[in-house]
Order: structure tokens, then sequence, then C-alpha cells
């Protein structure tokens, strides 16, 4: 392999993993949105709407547009932390895992400033149309 097509190959590897090797999660919503008189993530919505095609799941996704990848399937019932807003689509924060509970996010008290969603929740972009507000 010639030294230039190692370098684009290893560029692109870089722009889909981490550091760590992790691969990309994607476009990470921003907490705080509203100001810092208000929490981090100032509502609380419901998966309770799809449309025929989506089943009995929402799709989460990488980014605010449903062309691209995936990462999760949230079933309908499921709470999330409403964020970061874009257009259509609804950036949310919700728990993973049997031992993780929607207030385990970190989401309920203010921010100084909007920085983007650091965890320990999971994150990433559903349809607006498709969340009923629950609390906010």
């Amino acid at each position: 392999m010639n030294t230039l097509a190692f370098v684009l190959s290893t560029t692109l590897i870089a722009a889909t993993t981490t550091s760590d090797g992790i691969e990309d999660e994607g476009r990470v919503p921003y907490v705080g949105m509203e100001g810092p008189e208000t929490d981090a993530c100032p509502g609380i919505g419901r998966i309770a709407r799809f449309a025929p095609k989506k089943g009995d799941f929402m799709r989460v996704y990488l980014d605010a547009h449903e062309g691209g990848k995936h990462k999760y399937e949230l079933p309908l019932g499921s709470l999330v932390w409403l964020c970061e807003a874009d257009e259509g689509w609804q950036g949310v924060v919700y728990p993973s895992g049997d031992k993780q509970e929607l207030g385990d996010c970190r989401v309920s008290s203010s921010v100084s400033k909007p920085e983007p969603y650091s965890g320990p929740c999971q994150y990433g972009w559903v349809e607006a149309k498709y969340i009923e507000l629950v609390a906010g």
C-alpha cells in the first residue's frame, strides 16, 4: 500500500471512530439551550406515536435526519429527556439497560451555558412528531 492510500484510509477510519476505537456515536444533543434558569433538558416526553411503518419502537438516529443510521430502538411508552430541538427533530437523552433510570441521566438541574450532553445515559435524535410531552 502506498503512503497516500494509507494516510487516506486511516483518516477515514479516524472520522468514524473515537480515540479508544469505539464507533462514532453521532451528533451529541446540547443541554442547557434555554439558559441557566431552567433544567439542562427542560422536558420529559413519552415515545407514544408511530407512523404505520415504524412498528412497536422508535428509531433513535445518530443525527437529526431520517436518512442516516440509527443507533437504538426505543419501545413504545419509553420516557426520554427532551433537550436540543432541530426543526422536526428532538435531541433526547434516555437511560440504557436495566440498571439506569431516567433520573440517573443528570439533566434535571441547570448548567451555566449550553454544552454537549456528556453522560452517563444514552442520547440521540428522534422525530419530534412521535413524542408526547409528559412534563416541561
